[in-house]
């Protein structure tokens, strides 16, 4: 992993910033978020809004490093274990870039939610195509060539019609 921090003019407001980011994102494994930053870079001396402003483009770089380094399109839906997340005080989640491969999740960020017994069910619309295709091949019986059958019904209908 790259160290943003070091693309930062040495002894800046935003070099300082990126650092600490840079540091709870070697120690934890995850994006921190703009609070546990701001909280650390406020406690040295430093701007709230600053340390906000800095954060967020540290987040739009780390998250771009992320997916340049894995560019590589999923052409199925994956799974992936339970792991802990946090849902923000104003009700946004973020799904980290693995999560949005292994949804199939395109770059517009359209996905289809429900709320089942109290559990939240996220489903991106190329996720859903493949459980549709999954469904639909259990309806034909192996070898049969949906094809086959409706050429032979546009023959048969021509048929009739002559």
């Amino acid at each position: 992993m790259n160290m943003l921090h070091r693309t930062a003019r040495t002894g800046s407001e935003k070099a300082r910033i990126w650092q600490i980011c840079d540091e709870l994102y070697a120690r934890t494994g995850r994006v921190p978020s703009g609070r546990e930053v701001v909280d650390i870079y406020v406690a040295e001396g430093g701007n709230e809004g600053t340390g906000f402003t800095q954060y967020s483009h540290w987040k739009r770089e780390i998250l771009a490093q992320a997916e340049a380094e894995d560019d590589t399109a999923a052409t199925e839906p994956a799974s992936l274990p339970f792991r802990p997340m946090t849902v923000s005080a104003d009700g946004q989640l973020f799904l980290p870039p693995d999560v949005r491969k292994a949804m199939l999740l395109e770059t517009d960020g359209r996905v289809t939610v429900s709320v089942v017994d109290g559990e939240l069910r996220v489903i991106s619309p190329m996720t859903a195509v493949h459980q549709l295709q999954k469904k639909a091949l259990k309806l034909v019986p192996p070898g049969t060539l949906v094809s086959d059958e409706l050429i032979a019904e546009r023959r048969a209908e021509a048929d009739m019609n002559d």
